[in-house]
């Protein structure tokens, strides 16, 4: 069975070079015994009539001195500079993965005792406290922010099922346990001002009782919502309210929903019917219409005021600083800050040549010209450009394949750009941030939740992925397209991904036709332990593989892996008079080291599934600590349970090691007497 390989264990070997911090690939065999066995596999081939090959025969000893000329050069041409290698990437169209930001869910916070909602534009600003340059987070989409939170959160089915504490629902289930038509979902709102125009709710959900919590599923063609209609409960009974925005997809996964307030009648407190010992609320109700809802959704926490967002900051107005520009042909433009978030910069190019006095309105002069990732295609007359994120440098066509810039001084600006991205300084969920400027009754917001965000690729990382990029030519089709495309997922920080064919995570490793299961290493842990990955981040890359990369039809998992903690136990032989507590501590330095999921067994990570050998971690403290003379009884736990002397702990597909508390004995070696 095919298990598919991690992006991380190359085709070809990787030797150090004398470069800062990396590897350069080995391109051609580094010793003269490669080079003699690859001569003698062609013999036979080329030319079959030479069967005499013993030491003494002239054509041996050919060989023999080709191997001993061959590997030094060899040696020198593996040591080729990394810009050679990073120039064929660039002329083959490879380009480094950029910083990207994270991706986030806020919830709004007005002062308690506001007489009216807060309207809360498309691009506010919030502050994330703490480090030397403030992190910003921007929201995505206009938010009516109420006064009050959400109160109460009642199911009803055959019966109500009420609860109090929407903030921690620990896992309700929004239609009952089996969802079935009429089943319904009330969410009490306690405000002083009844919601108007927009209301906006957070849902998050957890995984059920039983079921694998580190895992996000989707498909390339997603199967069509459950049908909800969304009602308010108004002087004249329930009134239908239109979806405005609805990243819940119909309940089916967390996201913020935004509703369109136009009732006719006004909204006004009420208790659930038969229950009218309760406090009066503003009630929003949920009405399954079809039975197709499935029975795995439970909610974890429904927040009022939720609003995505995004750890970048956007910039408006901006005259771009020409670079090289050219009545005709290609024109290069400087965008002031960097990294530009792709896909987020609209250009306002004036074109003054028809009115050089400025008699004319400058509106009807002024065009907007957007973003592509080639000028090849386009046209002579579509006004286009390329952007160079990390540069910041934008370049617009020639006329022939683009529109070319008009003449004219200042003429073109940036309406809008977003800059940001990374890693560094974001807000755990959780963490309470402030608008950047003064609003009032406008008191913050509450993260929660948030992706991990992704720092800009280094040379050595392009030089790793850059050939997996060249095969898999942006589609995943073969099993390391997947695991080589999950890096660049949006928003999500993917150090290594690991792709199983035909495998559901989910399931204990059980072949499942028509699934493509996915391992997700971050790069970064918020916890002491092994590094795993958000739901949010996992979520993205499952979207990102099944919707805009993957095999139509194929249904992607993406889930963490599963660590196997390793514990080493042996008796280390020192030379007398060693520093016996010194090589203990490097001896457990080392063996963390090695197993290491990110860095560790030969500098590029654990392999998946790869065995854990006694006799490598034997030679590699051998060669690692000069003092010691021998390595004695080095026996393994794996997740407490002690294998024999001697035995190798083997792991399953798609599980990687994790380190224990390591038990070392060292012990003097004898003098001779």
């Amino acid at each position: 069975m095919s298990w598919g390989r991690d992006i991380r264990v190359k085709d070809l070997l990787m030797v150090p070079a004398e470069v800062d911090g990396g590897l350069e690939p080995q391109l051609l065999a580094p010793t003269r015994q490669a080079v003699r066995a690859r001569v003698a596999d062609r013999i036979d081939d080329y030319t079959p009539e030479w069967t005499n090959r013993r030491p003494d025969d002239a054509g041996v000893a050919l060989v023999r001195a080709y191997g001993t000329v061959a590997e030094a050069v060899n040696v020198r041409l593996n040591r080729a500079p990394r810009r050679l290698a990073l120039e064929h990437l660039d002329i083959a169209g490879v380009r480094a993965l950029q910083a990207r930001p994270a991706q986030a869910m806020l919830a709004i916070e007005v002062a308690p005792r506001a007489g009216a909602a807060v309207d809360l534009p498309a691009g506010s600003a919030f502050l994330v406290p703490g480090g030397d340059v403030p992190v910003v987070i921007e929201t995505l989409q206009t938010c009516q922010a109420l006064p009050g939170a959400l109160a109460s959160v009642a199911v009803h089915t055959d019966g109500w099922v009420v609860n109090d504490r929407p903030g921690g629902l620990g896992g309700v289930a929004p239609f009952g346990t089996h969802p079935h038509v009429p089943a319904e979902l009330w969410l009490g709102i306690d405000s002083p001002v009844a919601p108007d125009a927009l209301l906006s709710v957070a849902f998050e959900f957890v995984s059920p009782p039983g079921r694998a919590a580190a895992s996000a599923v989707a498909t390339s063609v997603p199967a069509p919502p459950p049908t909800v209609r969304w009602e308010a409960m108004t002087r004249a009974g329930a009134t239908e309210l239109p979806v405005e925005r609805d990243d819940t997809a119909g309940l089916g996964q967390s996201g913020v929903l935004t509703l369109r307030v136009d009732t006719p009648a006004p909204w006004v407190k009420r208790t659930l019917p038969g229950r009218t010992g309760d406090v009066p609320l503003y009630w929003l109700r949920a009405r399954l219409v079809t039975n197709d809802y499935p029975d795995d959704r439970h909610l974890a926490r429904v927040t009022l005021n939720g609003v995505t967002a995004m750890a970048a900051r956007s910039l408006r107005g901006e005259v771009l600083l020409p670079l090289d520009r050219r009545a005709s042909g290609r024109s290069r433009y400087r965008l002031a800050q960097v990294p530009v978030v792709p896909g987020s910069v609209l250009i306002d190019v004036a074109d003054s040549s028809a009115d050089p006095f400025g008699a004319e309105a400058s509106d009807d002069l002024t065009s907007v010209w957007t973003e592509v990732d080639d000028l090849a295609g386009a046209g002579p007359e579509d006004r286009v450009f390329l952007l160079d994120a990390a540069a910041g440098t934008v370049t617009f066509g020639d006329g022939l394949h683009g529109r070319a810039v008009p003449s004219g001084y200042r003429n073109v600006v940036a309406r809008v750009y977003a800059t940001g991205g990374g890693t560094s300084g974001l807000p755990a969920p959780g963490a309470r941030i402030g608008a950047q400027r003064s609003i009032p009754n406008l008191t913050g917001a509450t993260v929660l939740s948030i992706t991990t965000g992704a720092d800009a690729e280094t040379p050595g990382e392009l030089v790793l992925r850059g050939p997996d990029e060249l095969c898999s030519r942006g589609r995943a089709v073969a099993p390391a397209d997947y695991a080589t495309l999950a890096l660049a997922a949006e928003g999500v920080d993917v150090a290594r991904a690991h792709c199983l064919p035909g495998i559901d995570p989910r399931s204990s490793g059980r072949p499942v036709p028509g699934v493509v299961g996915v391992i997700v290493v971050p790069q970064t842990s918020t916890t002491d332990g092994p590094p795993l990955p958000s739901p949010e981040g996992l979520r993205a890359v499952a979207d990102h593989l099944a919707r805009e990369v993957g095999v139509v039809g194929a249904e992607v998992v993406a889930a963490a892996p599963r660590y196997r903690v390793i514990t080493a136990q042996a008796v280390l032989v020192a030379r007398a008079g060693s520093d016996l507590a010194a090589i203990g501590s490097a001896a457990r330095d080392a063996i963390d080291a090695w197993l290491d999921p990110l860095h560790g067994h030969d500098g590029t990570g654990w392999p998946f599934g790869g065995p854990v050998r006694w006799d490598v971690l034997t030679r590699l403290l051998l060669a690692e600590l000069p003092a010691l003379t021998a390595v004695s009884r080095l026996a393994f736990r794996i997740d407490g349970r002690r294998l024999p002397a001697c035995t190798d702990a083997v792991l399953e597909p798609g599980e990687l090691t994790w380190r224990g508390t390591h038990i070392i004995d060292v012990l003097a070696e004898e003098r001779a007497s």
